[in-house]
C-alpha cells in the first residue's frame, strides 16, 4: 500500500492475513473501513490509538508523542496518488507506516554502525563480523606504534577471520600460524595479536579460551583494545550463558537459561563497562545486550525500566535501533509476555491496556476498578490516562456519555497522537450515542484543524459515516462540504449511491477520470439489474463510456465498460447487445428471452457476487442503500421460469441448464439467491434429460452436483 490520500493499497491485509471474500463468490472484500476497531487488525490498523491496532503501532505513536522527531513528515506518508482500488484498499496499513519511519529515520540519522543492538536474532555471535573487522583494521592503522609490516599482517590475520557461526569448536592453530612474522618483542603488536586470538575464539564458539585472551587485555596500553576487550568480555559471557536456551536458533519465544550464574556475570561485566565507558564506542550495543540479559532472566521489572529509559532518549539515543526496531523487541520480548501488567511504565502500560480491551470475539471484561488500580504509574501523564478511562468505557462499557465525560472539553488543533486519539474518540463516542448533528459538527471542525494526511482522511472518515448515517451522503460530494478521499468517495458510491448521486458524479469535473468511470459503470449496471430498464436506457452513452476508457485507468476491481459495448452473442442461445436486451424488458419486464440474456451478460461480467456483497452496518457503506430495487440473482430467475408454466420450452430449458449449472463445480451457489437443495437439482436434471434430452443443453450437462 501506498500512502496517499487518495489510494493506500494495502501490503497485505492481503499479505498475512487472508482477504475477506464475498459470499461464494471470487472477489475480495475491501478493508473494514470502520472507526471502530474492537478486534486484532492484522497489518492494518488506524492512525490513532486503539484496541484494534497491532501493539507495535499504538507503541510507536506514543513513542513519537514523547519525541516528534521520530515521525516521518507528511510527505514521506502523501503521494497524491487517484487510483481507486477499494477492494484491496484500507485506511491504514501498519507494514507501510513503517516503512516511512525507517526512511525518515535513515534520512534523519544515516547509517548507524553500531553493533549488538537487542532485537530479534541479535545476541548472536556473528552479527558482528564486519563491524568488528572494520573497527580493528581502523585501531591498527591509528596506533603509531605499529610498523607497516605489522599492520598488513594484522589486518590480513583479522580477514582470515571466518566462522561457521553454528557453533562448532575449529581447530585454532591457523590463526597464530599467520601472525609468526611478528616479532616477540614487539609489545604492541603481540598485543593486537592476543586480541585476534580471543576474537578468533569467540566466533568459533570456544568461549571459555575467549574469555581467557580478553581478561589479559583488561590492563594493556592501547585504548582501543582495553575498551574492546571488556565489552568483549561481556560478550562472550552472555553467549555462553544462553547456551542450549533455545528449542531452535534464537527463536523461542521463552528461553530458558540454566547457567544462571554465568547470566549474573555477563549482566555485571556490561554494567561495568557502561560504568566505565558511558558514552564508549561500544556504549549502544551494550545497552542492548544488557536488554537482552534482562530477558534472558526473566527481569520484567528490569526489562520495562531500561524501555522505559530508552523511549524517553528519544532519538538522541545512540543506538542501532530505530524506533521501528525497537517497537518490535519490545512487543516481542515484553509485550506478549508480561500478561500480568505490572510495568510501572506508562508508555508500556498504556500500550497493554489498549490490547486488553480487544474483544477478539469474546466479552470484553475490564473493569474500571482495574484500571484505576493503574492510575500511580501515571503521575505527571493525566491526560493519557484519562484517555485509557474514557476508552475503556466506550470499548468494555459501551457507556458514551462516561467515555465524553473522561475525555473532557474538546482540544483544538490536536498536534500529537494522543490529543488527536482523543478527538476521534469522542467523534465515535458521538456517532455510536446517535448524537449525529453533533458528530457531524465535531468532525467538521476537526477536519479543518489537522494536517497530518492520515489524520485528514480518518476524520472524513467519521464524517462520512455520519453523513451516510443521517442519510446526507451527498454532502460528501457537494461543493461547500466535499470530502478529499476519493476512496471515502468511490465506497459511498459502491454501496449508498441512488441514481440521482451517481449521474452527480458521472458528470462532476472535479471528480478524477477513475471516479467518473467508476460512476458510470455502477450507474449502467444497477439500473440494468434493478430494473430501472428505462433509466439505463436514457443514461446508456457510448459515447460517455468511450471516453472513459481513453481517459481513465482501467479499475481493476470492475470488468472492463466495454462490457456494456458488448455486440451480440452468437451462442446456441442467442442473445442481442446488452442495450437490445435492456429494451426488450422495458417493453416487457417478464421477458424470459430478456431475463435469461440479462442473466448471461451479469454471468460475463462476473460481478454479480461482488454486487451481493455489503459492508457491515457499521463501516462506510452500510447503511441503507439509496438505490432502488435488489441486487440481480440469476438463481432466482432461473427458478421462477422454470416454475412458470407459461415459459416457453426453449427458454425453460436453457433455464434448466444454467440453474444446475449455478452449483457447478463443487455444489456451491455461484447465482446468488436462496440456495437449492441437491434434491430439487436433481429432479431438474432428471426433467432436463427426460423431457428436453434432445437439446444440446441436456446433452452438454452430465452432473447435478
Amino acid at each position: 500500500m501506498r500512502f496517499s490520500l487518495a489510494g493506500v493499497v494495502s501490503l497485505l491485509l492481503l499479505l498475512s492475513a487472508g482477504t475477506a471474500r464475498a459470499c461464494g463468490g471470487g472477489y475480495p472484500t475491501p478493508g473494514r473501513w470502520a472507526l471502530d476497531q474492537k478486534s486484532y487488525a492484522e497489518q492494518s490498523g488506524m492512525p490513532f490509538l486503539s484496541p484494534g491496532n497491532d501493539t507495535r503501532l499504538n507503541l510507536l505513536f506514543l513513542m513519537m508523542d514523547a519525541d516528534p522527531k521520530l515521525r516521518p513528515k507528511d510527505d514521506a506518508v502523501s503521494k497524491g496518488d487517484e487510483k481507486i482500488d477499494f477492494y484491496s484498499s484500507v485506511l491504514f496499513s501498519r507494514p507501510d507506516f513503517t516503512d516511512a519511519c525507517r526512511s525518515a529515520a535513515t534520512a534523519r540519522d544515516g547509517k548507524d554502525e553500531t553493533v549488538g543492538a537487542f532485537a530479534d536474532g541479535e545476541g548472536t555471535r556473528c552479527v558482528s563480523m564486519d563491524s568488528g573487522r572494520r573497527a580493528f583494521a581502523a585501531a591498527v592503522e591509528a596506533e603509531p606504534a605499529l610498523s607497516a609490516e605489522e599492520r598488513r599482517l594484522l589486518t590480513a590475520a583479522r580477514d582470515k577471520i571466518a566462522p561457521s557461526c553454528r557453533g562448532d569448536k575449529a581447530d585454532a592453530a591457523a590463526l597464530p600460524a599467520s601472525l609468526t612474522g611478528i616479532a616477540p618483542s614487539a609489545a604492541a603488536a603481540q598485543e593486537f595479536a592476543s586480541y585476534l586470538s580471543g576474537a578468533d575464539a569467540f566466533y568459533e564458539g570456544d568461549l571459555d579460551r575467549a574469555l581467557e585472551r580478553f581478561d589479559k587485555l583488561a590492563t594493556v596500553r592501547n585504548a582501543w583494545l582495553r575498551e574492546a576487550a571488556r565489552y568483549m568480555i561481556a560478550r562472550a559471557l552472555l553467549n555462553k550463558a544462553q547456551i542450549g536456551a533455545f528449542a531452535n536458533f534464537d527463536g523461542t519465544a521463552e528461553p530458558n537459561v540454566t547457567d544462571r550464574a554465568t547470566l549474573t556475570a555477563a549482566q555485571t561485566a556490561f554494567q561495568t563497562y557502561l560504568n566505565a565507558y558511558p558514552t564508549g564506542r561500544y556504549a549502544a550495543s551494550a545497552q542492548g545486550l544488557l536488554r537482552r540479559v534482562y530477558w534472558l532472566a526473566a527481569d520484567e521489572d528490569s526489562l520495562a525500566a531500561e524501555y522505559g529509559r530508552r523511549i524517553a532518549q528519544g532519538s538522541g539515543a545512540k543506538t542501532s535501533l530505530d524506533s521501528v526496531d525497537l517497537a518490535q523487541e519490545i512487543d516481542s520480548k515484553y509485550l506478549t509476555a508480561a500478561k500480568d501488567h505490572k510495568s510501572r511504565e506508562p508508555i508500556l502500560l498504556a500500550t497493554q491496556i489498549l490490547m486488553r480491551l480487544r474483544s477478539d470475539g469474546a466479552e470484553t471484561r475490564f473493569s474500571a476498578a482495574e484500571l484505576d488500580a493503574q492510575a500511580p504509574a501515571f503521575a505527571g501523564r493525566e491526560e493519557l490516562f484519562g484517555f485509557l478511562k474514557a476508552a475503556r468505557a466506550y470499548y468494555a462499557d459501551a457507556d458514551f456519555a462516561a467515555t465524553l465525560q473522561w475525555l473532557g472539553p474538546p482540544v483544538p488543533g490536536p498536534s500529537n497522537y494522543l490529543a488527536f486519539s482523543r478527538e476521534t474518540l469522542r467523534g465515535q463516542a458521538l456517532m455510536a450515542s446517535g448524537e449525529l448533528p453533533a458528530a457531524i459538527e465535531h468532525w467538521t471542525k476537526l477536519r479543518g484543524t489537522v494536517s497530518n494526511p492520515l489524520w485528514k482522511e480518518a476524520v472524513e472518515l467519521g464524517l462520512a459515516m455520519s453523513y451516510e448515517r443521517a442519510g446526507m451522503a451527498n454532502k460528501v460530494f457537494l461543493a461547500e462540504t466535499r470530502l478529499s478521499s476519493p476512496r471515502i468517495r468511490a465506497i459511498l458510491l459502491r454501496h449508498t449511491a441512488g441514481p440521482i448521486l451517481l449521474r452527480m458524479a458521472v458528470a462532476d469535473p472535479r471528480g478524477s477520470p477513475a471516479e467518473r468511470r467508476l460512476a458510470r459503470f455502477l450507474l449502467l449496471y444497477k439500473e440494468a439489474t434493478r430494473g430501472q430498464y428505462a433509466n439505463f436506457l436514457r443514461d446508456f452513452s457510448p459515447e460517455g463510456l468511450a471516453k472513459d476508457d481513453a481517459e481513465a485507468p482501467q479499475i481493476s476491481d470492475l470488468p472492463e465498460s466495454a462490457i456494456f459495448l458488448s455486440p451480440a452473442v452468437n451462442e446456441p442461445y442467442k442473445c442481442p447487445a446488452l442495450r437490445a436486451v435492456v429494451a426488450e424488458l422495458a417493453a416487457d419486464p417478464r421477458s424470459a428471452h430478456g431475463l435469461l440474456c440479462l442473466g448471461d451478460f451479469v454471468r460475463r461480467s462476473d460481478f454479480a457476487r461482488f454486487d451481493a456483497w455489503r459492508p457491515a452496518a457499521d463501516e462506510l457503506g452500510g447503511a441503507k442503500a439509496i438505490f432502488p430495487g435488489e441486487p440481480f440473482a440469476r438463481g432466482e430467475v432461473y427458478q421462477r421460469l422454470i416454475a412458470d408454466p407459461k415459459t416457453k420450452d426453449d427458454d425453460r430449458v436453457y433455464a434448466l441448464y444454467r440453474a444446475i449449472s449455478c452449483y457447478a463445480p463443487a455444489g456451491g451457489n455461484a447465482c446468488g439467491g436462496k440456495d437449492v437443495e441437491k434434491a430439487q437439482r436433481k429432479a431438474w436434471f432428471q426433467m432436463l434429460k427426460s423431457r428436453y434430452g434432445a437439446t444440446q443443453w441436456a446433452r452438454n450437462l452430465q452432473y447435478y452436483w
